[in-house]
């Protein structure tokens, strides 16, 4: 689980990122690529959409160049020039759901080796990038599934979190089940209806509205709502499933859930860090089941037709 230290540096620096973010746009607005500040409402995000999700972009090379020099640090136990490519704000989250800081890999990348990647997909969202796949943990070659999210600044694209969700944690239960229903509590307060984390740009406080919107259609078993929420590109990695989920499959899972009442409550909320980057955000929370299965969650949003949506989704259990 993450330590306290790490929780609180995160959550004391997001604000400050969420208003460079708004405030000073970096340069990649020189090659037509920020998000226009003076259109909130959402014509500049559909421009922007279009340019950087184009096959053969400059950021697309970019990230896959920055990602490559990463693996090529790694497998060399490169420590410098790997450390060169971590944001000052690097985290990463192992398959046993422990996360560690830039200063606590750096010395020992080693420990970030992993297989050949396999599967993988990029998207990129204004200087946000997100990168997916499947690949072989080390010393075991256990099967996981890892999504790495870089962002772009001034100085080139940095890696700000890594995370992993091994094929064996699909052994454990699902982290929204467990109890006993005489257990369950009558609504759903954290996250529903509240947080342990105050937002206080107008950007941020939009996300996290959009995640709670998000959690009470998910307990309330509103699909039409959900549908709404989610982005059509939506990805689901979670611990208990063999393979990613998908916007309609995560919908018909809704709906099969709907008659079995009373519902389950989403698992409730910790502490949170998030960082915001135009029309694209990063959410990082420590969550807890009312059974008190610990998970680590990396979300991703990306504003589109002048609304948040979620476009990932990726829970790893703390060990």
């Amino acid at each position: 689980m993450r330590s306290a230290h790490l929780s609180r540096r995160l959550y004391e620096s997001v604000l400050s990122l969420a208003m460079v973010a708004v405030i000073a746009p970096l340069a990649a607005g020189a090659a037509g690529n920020s998000p226009n500040a003076a259109d909130p409402a959402g014509s500049g995000d559909a421009t922007e959409a279009r340019v950087v999700l184009a096959p053969n972009s400059a950021f697309e090379q970019e990230v896959r160049s920055a990602d490559g020099a990463l693996i090529e640090a790694i497998a060399d136990n490169d420590a410098l020039a790997a450390a060169s490519l971590l944001s000052s704000e690097f985290a990463w989250i192992d398959r046993d759901g422990r996360s560690r800081t830039k200063s606590d890999v750096v010395n020992r990348i080693v420990l970030l080796s992993a297989g050949p990647d396999t599967n993988m997909r990029l998207r990129i969202y204004g200087r946000l990038a997100l990168l997916t796949g499947r690949h072989l943990l080390s010393p075991d070659n256990a099967p996981a599934f890892f999504a790495r999210v870089w962002i772009r600044q001034p100085s080139g694209w940095r890696l700000l979190l890594y995370q992993e969700t091994a094929a064996a944690d699909f052994s454990a239960k699902n982290a929204r089940y467990g109890i006993s229903r005489a257990r369950w509590p009558a609504g759903c307060d954290n996250p529903c209806r509240s947080l342990p984390y105050k937002p206080l740009s107008s950007e941020a406080q939009e996300i996290v509205a959009a995640f709670m919107a998000d959690q009470k259609a998910s307990y309330d078993g509103d699909a039409a709502a959900e549908r709404w929420i989610l982005g059509d590109d939506v990805l689901f990695v979670t611990p208990d499933r063999p393979r990613p989920m998908h916007k309609e499959e995560r919908l018909a899972e809704m709906d099969n859930f709907v008659h079995a009442l009373p519902a389950d409550p989403p698992p409730a909320v910790a502490s949170m860090a998030l960082w915001a980057f135009g029309n694209a955000a990063v959410m990082s929370a420590d969550e807890e089941s009312l059974s008190g299965q610990k998970l680590c969650t990396t979300r991703v949003w990306t504003r589109r037709d002048g609304r948040w949506q979620l476009t990932f989704s990726q829970q790893t259990v703390v060990q």
